[in-house]
């Protein structure tokens, strides 16, 4: 698990239920659209991670786990 998706765990945490949600696929997500996550502030990671949820929710598991295996997840 990368660092990111430690973080991206706690966001889950105070947001949803951690447990439904894989952040190797929400980590992809966010990265499709930024590629670099290091400059994002803490509110901003908290938004793209509920904007990467959308882009979840929107499609099947399958188009995650493809996502999120082409970025080597």
């Amino acid at each position: 698990m990368t660092g990111y998706q430690h973080l991206i765990r706690r966001v889950l945490a105070n947001a949803r239920a951690v447990d439904t949600t894989d952040p190797r696929h929400v980590e992809a997500w966010m990265r499709l659209e930024r590629g670099c996550l290091d400059g994002l502030s803490r509110s901003r990671f908290a938004s793209e991670v509920e904007i990467a949820l959308e882009c979840i929710a929107a499609g099947p598991t399958a188009q995650s786990e493809s996502l999120a295996q082409s970025f080597g997840f």
